[in-house]
């Protein structure tokens, strides 16, 4: 059975739901850890200022209760019940903040359809051709948001319904990136320490969440490691043999 992690933010309680999903991924092969994360709840007052969503403190709160924590999917909720933060900006925000920036993330929505009919309808606009029949057009403010909606690294949008679905089919076919796989190894042992095993002696006497951390903040000192350690796996693999 494989092991595999995510995170579901919602403003609602999730506890029965997440119960059906592991129960679903068991099923399928995979010992699924799955938790919530209440943004927007009112009764959650951790995340809020005056009762609306607060980046600075969502990011303290991510930072307290997951910290050397690896998911290998976050699904966001788009209604988080605020009326300037939804689940596409909170998800933008998370990737300007380098939260779980290589985690895969998906969005849904139990009204998606009405999602997208809110951004395209007061935004259509005509434009009158001379030589051709007048042509529907979406105004740069529609366009503006519906580009919102594809660019910040979102492995994809769904309704409510198919989230659990998509989650286990994710979970069981996609293949993760390097880095991620790599930082979910670090992540587990945040304490150990890189003795004097590298060429590169940069990270000799690093902590391993120290090394996770360069990962994940894209350092040019990441590249370095990822070179490092494939050649030395290529070259105790060739020793073997």
């Amino acid at each position: 059975m494989i092991k595999r992690s995510c995170l579901i933010i919602d403003n609602e309680d999730q506890t029965e739901e997440i119960e059906q999903l592991v129960r679903d991924a068991r099923h399928q092969g995979i010992d699924l850890d799955c938790k919530q994360f209440e943004v927007g709840n009112t009764a959650y007052t951790e995340v809020l200022s005056l009762g609306k969503i607060d980046i600075d403190k969502v990011q303290k709160e991510v930072k307290r209760r997951y910290k050397n924590l690896v998911f290998d999917i976050i699904a966001f909720d788009y209604e988080l019940d605020d009326d300037e933060i939804n689940g596409v900006e909170l998800l933008r925000n998370f990737n300007n903040r380098r939260l779980f920036k290589r985690t895969p993330k998906l969005v849904y929505s139990g009204v998606l359809d009405q999602v997208l009919r809110n951004i395209i309808e007061p935004n259509l606009g005509i434009l009158k051709l001379k030589d051709e029949a007048d042509r529907a057009i979406i105004k740069q403010e529609g366009l503006a948001k519906i580009k919102s909606l594809i660019k910040y690294s979102v492995h994809e949008y769904l309704d409510r319904d198919d989230r659990d679905s998509i989650i286990i089919k994710f979970l069981k076919d996609d293949i993760q990136s390097t880095e991620l796989i790599v930082t979910q190894a670090l992540r587990l042992y945040p304490d150990f320490i890189f003795e004097q095993n590298f060429v590169n002696d940069k990270f000799n006497g690093m902590s391993y969440a120290e090394v996770a951390d360069i990962l994940d903040n894209d350092d040019i000192l990441g590249v370095e490691f990822k070179r490092e350690i494939i050649q030395q796996v290529i070259a105790y693999l060739t020793e073997k043999i």
